[in-house]
């Protein structure tokens, strides 16, 4: 997204486990300039699924996506 607005897939809340702890799940939320409206980590039993709640109540909609992890140096 370098110096394009995004689009409406772009917008949407994705939730996807994150890259360098591996059992916590994000939810990441971008706004209408780029920028990130909102990022919240879970961590702990059912993060996952505590993460997609979290998604769905307050976005509604939103995509679980799977990343490659960082690799370590």
């Amino acid at each position: 997204m370098t110096g394009e607005r995004p689009n409406a897939d772009d917008l949407r809340a994705k939730v996807f486990e994150d890259r360098e702890y591996q059992g916590n799940w994000r939810v990441e939320k971008v706004d209408e300039d780029g920028g990130y409206e909102c990022t919240v980590i879970f961590a702990g039993p059912n993060a996952r699924q505590r993460a997609i709640d979290y998604a769905r109540h307050r976005f509604g909609d939103f995509d679980e996506i799977e990343l490659e992890p960082y690799r370590k140096s």
